[in-house]
């Protein structure tokens, strides 16, 4: 008796992350526009914060020999033509010399905010992926494993093990998708986080080197 021809199922990406009904794909869908939104964010902002970073490493030592030389013009000229979040700091540091020290440093402690807003923008949409991508997964998973079962449990007689096999992997897909979005965008966030603070310190640093110039006796 010739022995009976066994079907091996080709593995498919595709058939796999979008087998999952209505619900499953739109599950999956929002998980992939959530990758997207990762992907533009940290691009964005990487690009924005790799150009807001560069300045002339004689910035501050200019800007100190003007202001002891009483070349203000000159040092808010040199601070407009530098367009960096520090140059503006101190250049609204330098729009106020001659009044109190501490309506000065009050001013551009403002302005560092500002800057730091400007640097950490959009940097919570990237955190919200990190975490909803995952969350969306696992919701696609408990709501594949629902209907898998729900099948099953329809099943008269012998519940063939390929069914349940095929109804607990389809449901898996989605967590793995969550994941596969999620942790790259995890990554992406501390990235950034990292590159923020560094570029704050150094403009925290030459804000403090300018006030310490102008608290210097002449």
């Amino acid at each position: 008796m010739p022995a009976t021809p066994q079907t091996q199922q080709v593995f498919s990406l595709w058939d796999i992350l979008f087998s999952g009904g209505i619900l499953g794909n739109v599950i999956m869908a929002l998980i992939f526009l959530l990758g997207i939104l990762a992907l533009y964010v940290f691009f964005e902002r990487l690009f924005f914060i790799r150009r807001e970073s560069k300045s002339d490493p004689n910035f501050i030592n200019n800007i100190n020999d003007m202001v002891h030389d009483g070349r203000i013009q000159q040092a808010i000229d040199l601070c407009h033509r530098a367009n960096t979040p520090e140059s503006r700091m101190i250049e609204k540091g330098l729009a106020r010399i001659g009044r109190p020290i501490s309506d000065i440093s009050n001013a551009m402690q403002n302005q560092g905010q500002l800057e730091i807003s400007r640097l950490e923008k959009n940097l919570n949409l990237l955190a919200s992926a990190s975490g909803a991508a995952p969350m969306l997964g696992f919701l696609g998973t408990v709501i594949g494993m629902i209907m898998a079962f729900f099948e099953i449990s329809n099943v008269t007689g012998a519940v063939s093990p390929k069914l349940l096999a095929s109804g607990i992997y389809t449901a898996m897909a989605t967590t793995a998708a969550g994941l596969f979005v999620g942790i790259p965008a995890y990554f992406f966030y501390n990235i950034l986080v990292t590159r923020v603070d560094r570029l704050v310190m150094k403009i925290q640093t030459h804000a403090n080197e300018f006030l310490d110039t102008l608290n210097k006796p002449l």
